[in-house]
């Protein structure tokens, strides 16, 4: 399903799969993808079969689910030390944290509001091939 930084986004997980690169992410991801594409359901901007079949293809990009000791306790840290109204996106900044790799995002506004703290978030905006990536 295109959004603004799709062609950037498929270019990036191209270039993991080349570098053999095994991107990771906490276990709401999920949820978090199958809600995205169900809310384009309910706006009318694609029917459930598409949705469901981006969603396989979304579960197919082999992402390895990582549920690490104390991530959800610093989630929970992160989100309070930077004043964020809930903890989810702390979630995948606490996992680079603790994988020392880079977290790509595409949610500009969470991404310029901790680039200044946590420089190893990065935009999907950003990106050129002239990025090294490791992981997320």
């Amino acid at each position: 399903m295109p959004e603004t930084f799709t062609d950037r986004a498929l270019a990036l997980a191209s270039e993991w799969a080349q570098e053999e690169i095994q991107p990771i992410a906490p276990s709401l991801i999920l949820p978090e993808i199958t809600n995205a594409f169900y809310k384009r359901v309910i706006r009318g901007e694609t029917d459930l079969a598409t949705a469901i079949e981006a969603l396989h293809v979304v579960l197919d990009f082999g992402i390895e689910i990582r549920e690490e000791p104390g991530l959800h306790a610093r989630a929970m840290e992160l989100s309070h030390q930077m004043n964020r109204p809930n903890t989810y996106d702390c979630h995948y900044l606490a996992l680079s944290e603790i994988h020392h790799c880079p977290l790509w995002t595409g949610d500009e506004r969470f991404f310029n509001s901790v680039e200044k703290i946590f420089p190893r978030v990065k935009w999907i905006g950003n990106y050129s091939k002239l990025h090294t990536t490791h992981r997320l």
